[in-house]
């Protein structure tokens, strides 16, 4: 008797693991896509819209730059097996779009950078090694920092790709293209993803708004950035990055524009240093250090396993956090 009972009990879970895998089961029938993406806020943002039907694979290692990073074998590979590929353009990312473009027609390509409206980077006063002087001969009045004599690269008509860090972008913009490819690949789960956007959009209107209270209330405006990537930022929310360290990501400047950086921040023009952690952190310790203040770091990428930077959301908290703590 107990054998049978054993063997009825056995026959049961059995027949409810089948069903669980069954082709009735939900979890079963719902396709899925493989999409890649090169930074990691869009791996977030697309899984916020994607939910249980995406597989999200970032291509930038936590800690790496999309200004310098080189490609591996494997990521190619990668790619080469994915339905859906996501940039940001603009040439942030071009490392990542020579691989999609090379896996073939069948893998769907978003430009972000096509749908957005991009600002003419505002680099002010990139620094020119004396070998390397590029011919510019429009020199526009952005400070009274340089004298006539400097040597520098403004780099006309460059855009600026950072377009992700302004939360309005990202929801008008960047969350409309991801939503509308994934409709065009699976098109019967529409409501699931509209409901997901919409959702997400909910969110990024409370960050939104939670944003302009805190800036509201800053003593001060104007801060100098260790590379371009706060301008969309800056102008959504009425700040002023007012020069740069590194106009170019992994090109050194000149001695005579850190000079000038330093004379910007004694004359108490400036009250703010950021460093970012993807670079090193050496010369914006040097211009606090010698201009009396503190450097603070903004993080534009965070990174999966970096707590309190996992995602987009917590991420830009994490910013405007540094933000505030620099210039209240």
């Amino acid at each position: 008797m107990r054998r049978i009972v054993f063997l009825l009990l056995l026959l049961m879970i059995v027949t409810f693991a089948v069903g669980c895998g069954s082709p009735g089961n939900d979890l079963a029938d719902k396709p899925s896509l493989t999409v890649i993406t090169t930074i990691y806020p869009l791996a977030d943002i697309t899984r916020q819209l994607g939910g249980d039907l995406v597989d999200v694979i970032c291509l930038l290692p936590t800690g790496a730059s999309p200004h310098t990073y080189e490609p591996t074998v494997d990521q190619a590979r990668l790619i080469s097996e994915a339905q859906l590929f996501v940039f940001i353009g603009a040439g942030l990312d071009d490392w990542g779009t020579d691989l999609a473009n090379a896996a073939g027609p069948e893998l769907h390509l978003i430009d972000l950078s096509t749908s957005v409206t991009l600002l003419e980077e505002g680099v002010h006063l990139m620094p020119v090694p004396a070998d390397d002087k590029v011919a510019s001969t429009i020199k526009p009045e952005l400070s009274d920092l340089q004298d006539e004599e400097s040597d520098h690269d403004y780099r006309q008509g460059k855009m600026n790709p950072h377009y992700w860090l302004d939360p309005v972008v990202v929801s008008d913009q960047i969350c409309s293209s991801i939503f509308q490819e994934l409709v065009y690949l699976l098109p019967d789960e529409e409501s699931y993803f509209k409901e997901r956007m919409d959702n997400y959009r909910n969110e990024l209107a409370l960050l939104d708004e939670e944003i302009k209270t805190n800036v509201a209330s800053f003593s001060s405006r104007k801060f100098i950035a260790f590379h371009s990537a706060w301008q969309y930022f800056a102008s959504r929310y009425n700040l002023d990055q007012a020069a740069v360290i590194a106009g170019s990501p992994g090109r050194e400047p000149s001695a005579g524009w850190i000079a000038d950086l330093i004379d910007l921040v004694e004359r108490g023009q400036v009250k703010a240093v950021f460093a970012e952690p993807q670079f090193s952190q050496d010369l914006a310790d040097r211009i606090a250090e010698e201009g009396g203040i503190d450097v603070h770091i903004l993080d534009p990428l965070g990174g999966e396993n970096i707590p309190g930077r996992e995602t987009y959301l917590s991420l830009m908290r994490y910013n405007l956090a540094v933000f505030r703590e620099a210039l209240d």
